[in-house]
């Protein structure tokens, strides 16, 4: 970088839209300088833009109570990309080194990387996000970085791509467009959360990450060192707090409400007492036993984690996963979740917190699985990968992508 910029992580999120600024200098450390966040309020639905004007408002909101606390204006921003539609693919590709001295160049990881992504899709998808896994030279695998200067005959990668829907992507630029913000760029969202929460020992050693927001669960499994296996479901807090809704018959506010001043996702803690529900329509109010509450939370939140381990199982890593599991994501903060998912993961189990970045007296605000998207989001950069956000062709987004990775 040849010069301080001030930088926004952007997380649109199904429930909320969290915006944290931050100043980046010349060396690329960044300093965390304010933050905000809006109910986003209708307008998403399981990660997808479904409102433009709702989602408008809650990134304007967010901004704005950003750029009061850092004290300056926002110009660009780095946003999340998630949703239900969200389909992660492992491909590979293959090259031949035909040049006489057989030396690997640019061009040629260039090409294989190119060969890699040469898939039938459909129309109204594109590849999104590219993150290579590893590289290997004459059968030797196990190659992390590009191999530019080795000698060899063939050289093969194998990657992992995540794909979407042209008109998500498009969505989500014009929606922070017109609340006057530029995209610099888009990264999907449990990219986000993996800089922020994950350390690379645990992404060394095997981890899947589950991010738990509003809309969607997103499942991500790193194994030595290289993302192998993402995946999302749609089930997350919003489905949580319809299930209290409807068991108590309360409105969604005031279960939203309930379930963030008693909820717990574990029989097993103690849960004593009971609170009263105001009636609909003007109806009597109810009297209701935490303990019920919580069989409501535990059911729905049960649920999710045997997706969870059902998807870890079936892409036969479950034995590898010597860091266990990481939880971000809002629903992370409910109360007895790690005991919840250990019990049926039969794994380690991390509430993960945002990390590794310079924040100074607000740290403690932001310590919290809910900002793992926004704050991580701003170490883009650190990403081994290639997001294929631009206003250009597959082609040359490619080539800008070797020219900056060179």
């Amino acid at each position: 970088m040849t010069k301080e910029e001030i930088l926004t992580g952007l997380d649109i999120g199904t429930t909320r839209t969290c915006a944290v600024v931050s100043r980046v200098d010349k060396e690329g450390s960044i300093e965390i300088l304010g933050f905000g966040s809006s109910p986003t309020s209708g307008g998403l639905r399981k990660g997808v833009i479904i409102n433009l004007e709702n989602t408008v408002r809650a990134i304007e909101e967010a901004v704005e109570k950003a750029e009061e606390m850092a004290d300056v204006k926002v110009k660009e921003s780095i946003a999340n990309v998630g949703g239900i539609y969200l389909k992660g693919i492992n491909s590979s590709g293959s090259r031949k080194i035909t040049r006489g001295n057989k030396e690997i160049a640019k061009g040629d990881v260039k090409s294989v990387m190119d060969a890699s992504c040469a898939l039938t899709i459909p129309l109204d998808q594109e590849i999104i996000f590219i993150s290579p896994q590893e590289y290997i030279v004459d059968g030797h695998d196990g190659i992390k970085e590009p191999p530019v200067g080795i000698l060899g005959e063939n050289i093969d990668v194998k990657v992992h791509l995540l794909m979407g829907a042209i008109t998500s992507m498009q969505n989500i630029v014009k929606s922070i467009n017109l609340a006057g913000l530029r995209v610099k760029n888009i990264i999907p969202g449990i990219f986000g959360s993996r800089l922020a929460v994950l350390d690379e020992e645990e992404v060394e050693n095997g981890v899947v990450l589950i991010d738990i927001g509003g809309g969607t669960t997103d499942i991500a499994i790193f194994v030595k060192g290289a993302l192998i296996h993402t995946h999302i479901l749609g089930l997350g807090g919003e489905q949580i707090t319809g299930d209290i809704a409807i068991g108590l018959r309360s409105s969604q506010e005031v279960a939203e409400r309930i379930k963030k001043e008693y909820g717990c996702a574990y029989s097993l803690v103690p849960q004593e007492g009971e609170f009263e529900v105001p009636g609909l329509g003007g109806r009597a109010s109810n009297f209701f036993s935490v303990m019920m509450l919580n069989e409501i939370i535990q059911a729905r939140i049960e649920e999710i984690f045997e997706l969870v381990k059902a998807e870890v199982k079936k892409t036969g890593y479950e034995d590898l996963l010597s860091a266990g599991a990481v939880l971000s994501g809002g629903v992370a903060n409910t109360r007895g979740i790690s005991e919840l998912a250990g019990e049926i993961l039969k794994l380690p189990i991390k509430i993960g917190l945002p990390k590794n970045i310079k924040t100074g007296e607000i740290l403690g605000e932001l310590n919290n699985p809910e900002w793992a998207v926004a704050t991580g989001l701003l170490r883009y950069s650190d990403i081994k990968g290639f997001s294929f956000f631009a206003k250009s062709t597959f082609s040359e987004r490619l080539k800008r992508w070797f020219k900056n990775f060179f």
